[in-house]
């Protein structure tokens, strides 16, 4: 496939990503709300940036502040539903076909085009893209867009040019501050370009070239230094995004091996299809490519396997990032075992109708694999966070916390934007998160609280509080039930009193 012979091709790759996310992702108009309890803390804190909180300082999450500032302007799309989250991963996902379309045309041709709802389904129907609106899936397109920068300075054999330098920057720079685990892949394209330019003589210009990748980092840097400085919060930046994820995040790191091996495994037992696809590749790469395109497609997956999975055990979400080594697996596999197809001409009209058809067997799949649409069958009044949302109105409103889990949907549904930093309680080992909400109670700081048990009762019963409401509701194979709570208005005015 010659993309300039083909100006439809993004247009393809947008109709292909919303087909195939309008199914998957929970952040879809097709489904209530995306019950994530992460996609609900970015967006709570998106929409607390609009209210002129400060990430870090004023509301305590531990993601990267460029994901917070896509989910700021989300909630100006939307600021009541997981709308403007869609259109941003719909965006992403295109990005991503679009670059996948790129790479692959080198190894199956005119053929790639029509592979695209394959990878779309294979990845976005995986059991690792749960829910969607993770960090891993919104990286997807700059991730593969540093392999590919990368791979044009090893397939090509030819020096990267100070765009592709600067480009390589702008892409790590945002990385960087979205989930800095996924630098592996960046650092992996700097150094095909580095052995590039020694050989082709032009080792005594990398200094100069190099510095464009520095100012690319510094522009993607930029507008996230200035927000923070403005905002007096640089240090709270830091000290929450760097050393807390380092040091605190999970409740601490075990053994390297250990956590590279969890990662693995999570690979094979979360995003089979994918993994399968990305063994193969390392088998096919070097037969069909050679020695320097295999030695780069494992070093990248070696590097980003290190990065993404060496800090700590995983998550299910995690192996997602690994689906950047897809395309090239795929389109490798197809130019090998389906060469008659991928230089075979095929009429405009003929061409269209295959990826037409293909695109529609993408979205049966989507609903036949993913994990998500479990999610369908509920309408909004049906979920916990709505019917709290009504009994909170009905009692006159007030300050809402989310007691002793990651935020549910409660603030959004209800809303709100907290009035608290510690105002859901997450994956970090920080005693005085736990602390904070316990005097949030015990202040009666919150008029009212939201607590979730595996069981039908509350697990913890909060001084001061009555239950007002209670609701149930599954998420994936577990049972949660949800408890409002109120505060007594008695206790409150004699707290009032003394204060």
């Amino acid at each position: 496939m010659k993309t300039k012979l083909f100006p439809p091709v993004l247009l393809w790759c947008a109709v292909i990503a919303a087909s195939t996310l309008l199914i998957c992702s929970k952040s879809s108009p097709l489904y209530p709300l995306n019950d994530w309890v992460d996609a609900n803390t970015y967006l709570t804190v998106g929409r607390g940036m609009l209210r002129g909180k400060v990430p870090y300082r004023d509301l305590y999450e531990q993601k990267g502040p460029l994901l917070y500032m896509l989910h700021a302007a989300a909630a100006l799309i939307s600021g009541k539903s997981f709308f403007g989250v869609f259109l941003i991963e719909t965006a992403a996902c295109t990005a991503f076909l679009y670059e996948a379309c790129l790479l692959m045309e080198n190894s199956c041709g005119r053929y790639a085009l029509w592979l695209m709802p394959v990878l779309s389904g294979a990845i976005y129907a995986s059991d690792s893209f749960c829910h969607g609106d993770s960090a891993e899936e919104l990286c997807l397109p700059l991730t593969l867009g540093a392999y590919l920068i990368g791979h044009g300075a090893v397939h090509g054999r030819r020096a990267l040019s100070g765009r592709e330098w600067f480009i390589l920057g702008v892409l790590g720079g945002a990385v960087l501050w979205i989930k800095f685990s996924f630098l592996g892949i960046f650092a992996a394209a700097a150094i095909a370009g580095i052995i590039a330019a020694v050989k082709n003589g032009r080792a005594g210009l990398l200094p100069g070239e190099i510095s464009f990748c520095v100012l690319g980092a510094a522009a993607a840097s930029l507008p996230v230094m200035l927000y923070f400085a403005a905002n007096g919060a640089v240090s709270e930046l830091f000290s929450v995004y760097f050393y807390d994820n380092l040091f605190r995040y999970g409740g601490g790191s075990s053994v390297l091996l250990r956590n590279i091996g969890n990662g693995l495994y999570f690979c094979l037992l979360f995003m089979l299809i994918p993994a399968v696809l990305i063994c193969a590749g390392t088998v096919l790469v070097p037969l069909r490519e050679g020695k320097a395109s295999a030695a780069y497609f494992l070093g990248s997956a070696a590097l980003m396997i290190l990065t993404a999975f060496g800090g700590h055990l995983s998550y299910q979400y995690y192996p997602l990032a690994m689906a950047v080594f897809v395309p090239q697996a795929l389109g490798t596999a197809a130019g090998t075992f389906l060469p008659e197809l991928s230089g075979k001409d095929f009429p405009r009209r003929a061409y269209a109708a295959i990826c037409a058809a293909g695109t529609v067997l993408c979205a049966f799949w989507c609903l036949l694999t993913s994990r998500n649409v479990y999610l369908m069958k509920y309408d909004r009044d049906e979920l916990p966070q709505y019917i709290f949302a009504d009994v909170i109105e009905e009692n006159g409103g007030g300050s809402l916390l989310n007691y002793g889990f990651i935020d549910g949907g409660f603030y959004l549904a209800a809303g709100q934007v907290p009035e608290f930093r510690y105002f859901c309680l997450n994956n970090m080992a920080v005693p005085e998160m736990a602390a904070a909400q316990d005097w949030y109670i015990s202040s009666g700081r919150a008029d009212f609280a939201v607590v979730r048990s595996l069981k039908p009762q509350p697990e913890v019963l909060l001084p001061g509080y009555s239950i007002i409401a209670e609701a149930e509701m599954c998420y994936y194979d577990k049972k949660f039930y949800y408890f409002l709570f109120k505060c007594n208005e008695i206790d409150k005015n004699i707290i009032s009193a003394i204060e």
